[in-house]
C-alpha cells in the first residue's frame, strides 16, 4: 500500500474542504466554497469509477485544488496538463508542495515540459570542445558548464540570462530530432533519461498541453516520447485542446528545419566530401521550395491560394517540380548515408530527421486526403509548409479517451449556455459525466456590462470613430486601469495611437515587451491602459484595483478566411450543418469569455465590462453570448457606467 492511500483514507473530501477541514485550518485566507467540493466530489467519482468528465468551473471556485487532491485518492498515475507553463509552474511550485506538507508527505510529484527545455550534455560537450559555439562567449560558456554540473534538472528556467529567444539555446536543447537515444555517452547522466525515470515512480505528472499532446501523437517513436503510462488525465484550460491536438497531430516542413539540418550535417560529416555534397544540394533544393512559395505575411491554403496577378491557384500542384527535385535530394543523402558503413553515431539522429522531413514532405505534397488541410505560413524571414487534421475528434477519441480510464476536461469557459454540445463534438468526448459549478464572484454587485445599442455595425465607416469616442469616455471615468483586448493587430495599433495621443494615460501595447514584464509594468504603473489582442484574452491574472476596466473591441469571430477555420467551415457545411451556428457562435462565446474574464479575479474585484458590438443586442446569436456571460447588469447607458464607478470603494 502506498504512503499516498494510506494517508488519505482518513479523509473524505467533506473534512477535507468543508469548514473547520484541513484546508480551513491550514491554508491561510482559505474560504469554504460550496462549488469547490461539487467539484472534487465529481472529479473523485470519475476517477474511480472510471468515467470521463467535463466540468466548467467559473472564475473562483478553486478548480486547481478541486482536481488536485482527489487525484490523491487513485491508485492509478495522474497526469495534469495545463494550457501554459505559467500555471504548471503555479500547481508544481504552490500548490503541490501544500498537498505534500499538509495531506500526502508520500507523494511523488514529476514537472516536465517540452524536450527543448532542458539542457543536451553531449550537444554542451561537443560544441565546447569544437569551439564553435562560443567563439567571444567564454563567459557564457563556463557559466553553462558549472551550471550543468549542479542543476538537477538541466532546466532553462534556472537560467536567468538566457531568454526565450536566446540562439544560443537553440544550439544546446535536447529536442528528439537530435537525440541518440540510449547510443549517447551521456545517456545515463542526461537530464531527459533522469525526468522519464523520475516520471516512472512518480504518483502525479504535471504537464502542458503542446507536450502531453505531442507524446500522444507520437505513439511509436520511443526517443520523442517522455510520459510513462498513466490511468487518468485533467486537462485544465480545456477550451484550448482542439488547436494545440490539431497542431500535433498534423505534419510540419520549415526552412529553418532545412537550415539546420545542413548546419548539423556539416558539423558531423565536416571530412566526408560525398556527405557535404549531398547535404548541400538538398539544402539547396530545399530552400529552392520555400522560395517558390508566394512571399506573403500570415497563413494561407495551399490548395486554395489567391493570387493577386494569376487568379487562384493551387499551389500543391503548381510546386510539384521544386517538391519532386527537393524529395529526389532528400532520398540521395538519405541512401548515402545509410550505406555507410562507417557513419558515427550523431548519424542515426541525421538519418532519422532526414526521414521525418522526406515524410512530412510527401504528406503535405503526394497525398490527397480530404480529412487534412493543407497550408503554408510566411513568418518573418521563415515559411513552414504545414498539414493539419480537420477534425480531431476521431484522433483523440483513438488515442485518448479509448485508451484512457478518466479524462477529466475542466476550464473556466467550457459550456455554450450551460451546455457541453459543443466542446463533447468538436472533441469527440464519449458520453461524459457534466458538471457546471458557477464562480463565488457576485457579478451583479462587482460588475456591470456595457453593451451599446443604435451602434454603427463593425464593418461600417462610422465604427472606429464612434468606438474611440466611447472608449475615451470609459477611460475617463475609471482613469485609465485598463485592458483594451482587440481582435486584430491592426485595430489595436489604430486604436493605441490614437488613444495615447487624446489621454494623459500610460500607454502600454502588446510586442513592445515579453508578455511578463509587460504585465508587470502594467500592475506597478498608475493610471496604465494595456492594448493587446488574441494572447491576452487568456491566462491573464490581474488583481485588485490595478485593473478597473476590460474593453473588448468586438465580437471575437475567428477568420473565416485562415486556412484550417475555413477547413473546418467546409467541412460543417458537406455534413449539412450550419457551421456558423454549429461552430464560429460557441468559438466567438467561448473566446468572449475568457476576455471578459480577466476583469473579475477576487472578491474584492470591482470594474466595468464593455463589448462595442451591437450585434449582442440586434442579431439573433447576441442571445447565445450573453446568456452564456456572466450575470451581471447589463446597460446601454454611459450614466449607468459613471454611477456604477462612483460606488466602488477606492
Amino acid at each position: 500500500m502506498s504512503g499516498k492511500k494510506a494517508r488519505l483514507r482518513s479523509n473524505t473530501l467533506e473534512e477535507i474542504f468543508s469548514p473547520g477541514g484541513i484546508l480551513d485550518s491550514r491554508l491561510p485566507g482559505y474560504e469554504f466554497r460550496p462549488s469547490q467540493l461539487s467539484m472534487a466530489q465529481a472529479v473523485a467519482d470519475a476517477i474511480r469509477y472510471r468515467n470521463h468528465l467535463c466540468v466548467e468551473a467559473g472564475t473562483g471556485t478553486g478548480k486547481t485544488l478541486a482536481y488536485l487532491i482527489p487525484a490523491l485518492f487513485t491508485d492509478t498515475r495522474v497526469v495534469v496538463s495545463t494550457a501554459t507553463k505559467n500555471l504548471q509552474e503555479q500547481i508544481f511550485l504552490h500548490d503541490v508542495p501544500f498537498i505534500q506538507r499538509h495531506l500526502s508527505p508520500q507523494l511523488k510529484v514529476v514537472y516536465m515540459k517540452g524536450r527543448n527545455n532542458y539542457l543536451c550534455l553531449k550537444k554542451l560537450s561537443d560544441q565546447s570542445a569544437q569551439g564553435l559555439l562560443f567563439q567571444g562567449a567564454q563567459a557564457e560558456r563556463e557559466l553553462l558548464r558549472e551550471w550543468a554540473e549542479r542543476s538537477l534538472t538541466g532546466d532553462r528556467a534556472e537560467l536567468d540570462w538566457i531568454g526565450d529567444d536566446n540562439p544560443l539555446w537553440r544550439h544546446l536543447d535536447a529536442r528528439s530530432d537530435t537525440c541518440l537515444g540510449s547510443k549517447c555517452p551521456y545517456y545515463d547522466d542526461c537530464f531527459i533519461t533522469r525526468m522519464r525515470q523520475e516520471a516512472l515512480q512518480a504518483d502525479l505528472i504535471v504537464v502542458n498541453h503542446a507536450l502531453f499532446f505531442a507524446n500522444l501523437a507520437l505513439q511509436s517513436d520511443e526517443i520523442g516520447q517522455i510520459l510513462p503510462d498513466f490511468g487518468a488525465v485533467i486537462l485544465d484550460e480545456a477550451h484550448e485542446v482542439e488547436d494545440i491536438a490539431a497542431s500535433h497531430f498534423g505534419h510540419q516542413l520549415s526552412s529553418y528545419q532545412v537550415d539546420e539540418l545542413g548546419r548539423d550535417m556539416q558539423s558531423v560529416f565536416a571530412d566526408s566530401a560525398r556527405h557535404i555534397r549531398n547535404t548541400q544540394r538538398a539544402v539547396e533544393c530545399g530552400l529552392a521550395l520555400f522560395a517558390a512559395c508566394p512571399q506573403v505575411e500570415g497563413r494561407h491554403s495551399l490548395n486554395f491560394f489567391r493570387h493577386p496577378r494569376r487568379g487562384m491557384l493551387d499551389l500543391r500542384e503548381h510546386l510539384q517540380e521544386p517538391y519532386r527535385i527537393f524529395r529526389q535530394a532528400l532520398q540521395g543523402l538519405y541512401h548515402g548515408l545509410q550505406a555507410d558503413q562507417d557513419r558515427p553515431d550523431e548519424s542515426e539522429s541525421l538519418l532519422r530527421r532526414v526521414e521525418q522531413m522526406s515524410t512530412a514532405l510527401e504528406s503535405v505534397f503526394a497525398v490527397d486526403d480530404p480529412s487534412q488541410v493543407y497550408w503554408f505560413e510566411q513568418r518573418g524571414r521563415g515559411t513552414f509548409l504545414r498539414l493539419t487534421p480537420i477534425r480531431v475528434a476521431p484522433l483523440l477519441r483513438e488515442h485518448l479517451f479509448e485508451k484512457t480510464h478518466s479524462a477529466i476536461l475542466t476550464s473556466a469557459t467550457l459550456s455554450i449556455d450551460n451546455r457541453f454540445e459543443f466542446v463533447k463534438e468538436r472533441l469527440g468526448i464519449p458520453d461524459p459525466a457534466e458538471l457546471v459549478v458557477s464562480g463565488e464572484f457576485n457579478y451583479s454587485q462587482q460588475a456591470i456590462l456595457y453593451v451599446p445599442s443604435s451602434y454603427p455595425e463593425p464593418r461600417s465607416e462610422f465604427y472606429a470613430g464612434r468606438t474611440l469616442d466611447e472608449m475615451e469616455r470609459i477611460l475617463k471615468i475609471t482613469d485609465g486601469y485598463a485592458f483594451l483586448l482587440f481582435t486584430s493587430f491592426l485595430q489595436m495599433n489604430r486604436f493605441y495611437d490614437e488613444l495615447s495621443r487624446r489621454l494623459p494615460y500610460r500607454f502600454f501595447r502588446q510586442g513592445e515587451r515579453p508578455k511578463t514584464r509587460l504585465l508587470a509594468e502594467f500592475k506597478n504603473t498608475p493610471r496604465a491602459v494595456l492594448c493587446a489582442t488574441a494572447s491576452f484574452w487568456q491566462g491573464v491574472d490581474v488583481r485588485g484595483d490595478a485593473l478597473r476596466a476590460v474593453l473588448i473591441d468586438k465580437l471575437p469571430f475567428q477568420v473565416p478566411s485562415e486556412p484550417v477555420v475555413a477547413a473546418r467551415i467546409h467541412h460543417l457545411k458537406e455534413e449539412g450543418l450550419d457551421p456558423f451556428y454549429s461552430y464560429s457562435v460557441p468559438e466567438a462565446v467561448i473566446t468572449l469569455k475568457q476576455g471578459l474574464g480577466r476583469l473579475i479575479r477576487s472578491r474584492q474585484d470591482r470594474g466595468i465590462l464593455a463589448v462595442f458590438d451591437a450585434r449582442l443586442r440586434t442579431r439573433s446569436y447576441g442571445r447565445v453570448f450573453l446568456e452564456s456571460l456572466p450575470k451581471c447588469r447589463l446597460t446601454d447607458n454611459m450614466k449607468d457606467l459613471e454611477n456604477f464607478y462612483r460606488r466602488i470603494p477606492s
